[in-house]
């Protein structure tokens, strides 16, 4: 019994991790309804440890119910993607400034490996690695913090914008790969410095832009909707 039940508690832990790896690395689409039976069949269980991952986003509020019961990705309106730019800018800031004071070199060199995943994923054109690699890059440089609870916040906010990573391709990606090519690595730099002004610099335009430029698309189709 005792073995069957950490089997089980074992499983609904994969499951909710899966889907916010999923969500926060671009997986699935604004609006997106999630299928129980796909998930269930995706990650080897039955309904019930899916129907619970649900739930919890849903509480959290990642996730959104729809007529009592279809549970869906959020609609962001333009304002809601602004006001996750403010906190993410605030929380992002303090993990970067932290973590070049006290990242290891075994870090700082996966944060180099990553960094060059994500230019290999661009040049190759391919959007659903660029995403991964982009999210994986990110948490490994807010962990480097060694600070879980601030860790966590941010992975709740970027669960929320996610979704729309895929809005930024071509145009804001193009944008990027023509005026700061680089600044991943140049983040890596800073880290190996222990510079954390540079680090901050860095992540600051990085995640102004990119979520203002997000907001400015939503704008657009809030306008064309009315």
């Amino acid at each position: 019994m005792q073995a069957s039940s950490s089997k089980d508690t074992a499983a609904r832990s994969d499951v909710y991790e899966g889907i916010r790896t999923s969500l926060a690395r671009g997986h699935f689409s604004p609006g997106e309804k999630l299928v129980l039976r796909q998930l269930a069949e995706q990650y080897g269980v039955s309904l019930t440890p899916v129907r619970e991952a649900l739930y919890r986003l849903v509480v959290e509020g990642v996730l959104a119910h729809e007529n009592g019961r279809s549970v869906r990705v959020p609609v962001l309106s333009r304002q809601r993607v602004l006001e996750l730019r403010d906190m993410r800018l605030a929380l992002e800031v303090l993990a970067v400034e932290r973590g070049a004071q006290v990242a290891s070199s075994a870090e700082i060199a996966k944060l180099e490996k990553l960094a060059k995943a994500v230019e290999v994923a661009r040049q190759a054109g391919d959007v659903v690695r660029d995403n991964e690699k982009v999210a994986e890059f990110q948490f490994t440089l807010y962990a480097c913090s060694q600070m879980p609870v601030l860790l966590r916040h941010i992975e709740m906010l970027w669960l929320q914008t996610g979704p729309y990573m895929r809005l930024l391709h071509p145009h804001f990606i193009s944008y990027v790969q023509r005026v700061r090519p680089s600044w991943r690595r140049e983040i890596c730099l800073a880290f190996r410095d222990r510079d954390s002004a540079k680090a901050r610099a860095l992540i600051e335009v990085d995640v102004s832009e990119s979520l203002t430029h997000l907001a400015e698309i939503l704008g657009a189709s809030e306008m064309l909707k009315s």
